[in-house]
Formats: C-alpha cells, structure tokens, sequence
C-alpha cells in the first residue's frame, strides 16, 4: 500500500496508529513497546543510509513517521551497519522495551510492515543502497 498524503492532523495520526499498531499484532505486544521498535529500527535504518536514500525512503513514509525517522538525526553520524548481527546489535542498543522480545523477530516483523506499506520500486532502491549481509533481516515478498 502506497502512502497517501493526510489532509488534516486527525488524519496523519490514524495513519501512524496503523504503523504502530501492526507490529504490535505481530509481536504480540503493547503499543509502546511496538512504538520504540518502530522508531529503533528506523533509526538504525536512518543511520545505515546516506542522505540521498534517506530522502527518497522517507518521502514514502506518512508524516508522523517521517518525523520519527528524522528524530534525533545527527548527520555526521553516518555508520553503515556491516552485518546483520551488527543491525541487531544497533537496534537492541536504542531499543528501550525488550523485555524478552526476539529482536531478530522484532526487526523482520518491522520490515514486513514496509514491504506491506511502500511501494516495491522504492524498496528495491533503498534495499541497493544497504550492504548484501543485510538481505536476511529484509525479505522482499
């Protein structure tokens, strides 16, 4: 499903409630808790990225999620995750509610919900951009 610009703030937040609330079905677990495993893996995402792709990725994205991708952004701090442990790695550090989760399960359940939500060209295009060891933890359907 593509995204489709909100016309009014009610609207933006019923669109960031269905990407929170997804995860949360699939890892079983509360909303707060599938909120910082959305905002730790795009973050970890953001941050494997350069400006180009992070730009074209987050054009895709509803509003509210947008600005939690760019929360926090220090763009000098570009650090490309090398593996997929190290992506792991990376999102149980900014993670706060683990709280026995499967991060490996956590993380491909995030990446589910992109293939569910963004179109397939800008997949392909952000997936060229991240290094082969990652392919793992992005299965495109």
């Amino acid at each position: 499903m593509n995204y489709v610009p909100s016309h009014t703030f009610p609207d933006a937040a019923r669109q960031a409630e269905i990407w929170v609330s997804e995860p949360s079905e699939h890892l079983h677990c509360e909303r707060r808790q599938a909120y910082d495993c959305l905002r730790s893996i795009l973050h970890t995402l953001r941050d494997s990225m350069n400006q180009k792709a992070m730009a074209d990725f987050s054009s895709q994205l509803p509003v509210l999620i947008r600005g939690m991708f760019y929360e926090n952004w220090q763009p000098e701090e570009f650090r490309p995750c090398l593996s997929k442990n190290e992506f792991i790695t990376q999102f149980e550090k900014r993670s706060k509610f683990k709280n026995g989760m499967d991060t490996e399960q956590a993380v491909t359940n995030v990446f589910k919900l992109l293939n569910h939500r963004l179109n397939a060209p800008t997949i392909k295009k952000i997936k060229s951009t991240m290094r082969a060891s990652l392919d793992p933890l992005w299965q495109v359907e």
